[in-house]
């Protein structure tokens, strides 16, 4: 009975260890602060151009440029996430404006398959990605809404 009692201290000190190494819990191991490098494709700063007249830009009649800066993801070690990206839109003529996109939502690791979802919110639908974690990077494509897909990498 004594040798069971230090077999099940001992056991119970190696998985305290794992634990506290990240050994067994991938939620810590992936926890962190990713940097974003490539938006939509391109590389960060990515600028494009809003030509006149688009008609899913009414706001930029005369075009605009759009260059986004920087942006982050976090993985928080709870499962939930926050995603930031900053960009600046210059109206043709006019003055920079600063803004951001956020999301906020929970995520789940299954091997190097990452899944993203955040509710409804800031006027943008349910989104559910599926990415890619390979060590220190972040990779995963996403609807572009217009048929086609754009890819994105943040890098811890």
């Amino acid at each position: 009975m004594r040798h069971a009692k230090k077999l099940l201290g001992l056991t119970a000190v190696l998985l305290f260890a794992a634990c506290d190494n990240g050994i067994t819990d991938p939620f810590q191991q992936a926890a962190g602060t990713y940097e974003l490098t490539v938006y939509a494709g391109r590389s960060i700063p990515a600028t494009y151009t809003i030509q006149p007249g688009d008609p899913a830009y009414p706001q930029y009649p005369n075009g605009a440029t759009f260059v986004v800066t920087d942006g982050e993801i976090v993985l928080n070690s709870n499962g939930t996430f926050i995603e930031t990206n900053n960009y600046v839109t210059t109206p043709t003529g006019g003055v920079g404006e600063n803004s951001s996109f956020r999301s906020s939502g929970t995520w789940q690791l299954n091997g190097t398959s990452l899944f993203l979802t955040a509710p409804p919110q800031n006027g943008i639908g349910q989104r559910n990605v599926q990415a890619t974690l390979d060590g220190n990077s972040i990779a995963y494509q996403e609807d572009d809404g217009v048929g086609g897909f754009d890819s994105f990498e943040y890098v811890r």
